[in-house]
């Protein structure tokens, strides 16, 4: 069998990814996220808040039967959408605790928990092409998304014989870009090409993403880039 850790598991991608997974019943999923909206009895649920310090391990002891354990950080926030000065002390820290401390605190334990069990062993996070481009209104997002990039991959260097990737999934209809859509003109200039994207049609559904990511679960031998898009694939 095998076990998967999934973060932001309530809706979006998250929640895609999760459902997809547990239409095998060869896979065991835990979802952490503040709330739980999957019922399955292949499914665990862990309520935390990634804005929150994380105080308990979420990592069990594997099965005796398990052949590959696999933590998808798919967890994360826009932030406000909003220019630099613009925004307070705990906004930006909430940001930055989100999209990089706690998926990398996350990796630090799945790597304690897990580097000298002998099978196969998978990190994806979940990146952004706003990791590379700047947008404006979304300094805090582009900026930790640049970080989450960077900390994949020295995490790949430093643990070889784990499957490491930062993974962006394009542009997915999700509640983050129902926020976009109703960001604030006078801050976010892109604003008219978001809400394109949606009365065109261009938004491609979390579970059509959610099939990519599945690929690189089920065969992470045929990509060999840390750094990966969905749109290559």
């Amino acid at each position: 069998m095998n076990l998967i850790y999934i973060t932001g598991s309530s809706s979006g991608l998250g929640k895609a990814l999760a459902e997809l997974l547990l239409e095998d019943n060869n896979n065991q999923v835990v979802g952490v996220a503040r709330r739980k909206t999957i019922q399955h009895e292949c499914y665990t649920h862990y309520s935390l808040d990634l804005k929150e310090t994380i105080n308990e391990n979420i990592f069990q002891k594997l099965p005796a039967d398990c052949e590959k354990v696999v933590l998808i950080n798919n967890a994360g926030a826009l932030g406000p959408i909003t220019r630099v000065g613009s925004q307070s002390y705990r906004e930006l820290a909430d940001n930055y605790t989100v999209n990089v401390t706690a998926p990398s605190f996350l990796c630090n334990q799945f790597v304690k928990a897990y580097q000298n069990e002998k099978l196969q062993k998978i990190i994806i996070n979940v990146s952004s092409g706003a990791g590379k481009s700047p947008i404006e209104a979304w300094s805090t997002y582009c900026a930790s998304k640049a970080a989450l990039d960077m900390f994949t991959q020295v995490l790949q260097a430093e643990y070889p014989y784990f499957k490491v990737f930062a993974v962006a999934p394009g542009i997915v209809d999700t509640p983050m870009q129902d926020n976009i859509r109703n960001a604030d003109e006078l801050h976010f200039p892109h604003l008219d090409r978001f809400q394109s994207y949606k009365a065109n049609g261009d938004l491609v559904s979390a579970r059509e993403v959610a099939l990519k990511y599945l690929k690189i679960i089920q065969e992470p031998q045929n990509f060999n880039e840390v750094l990966l898009s969905v749109r290559d694939f």
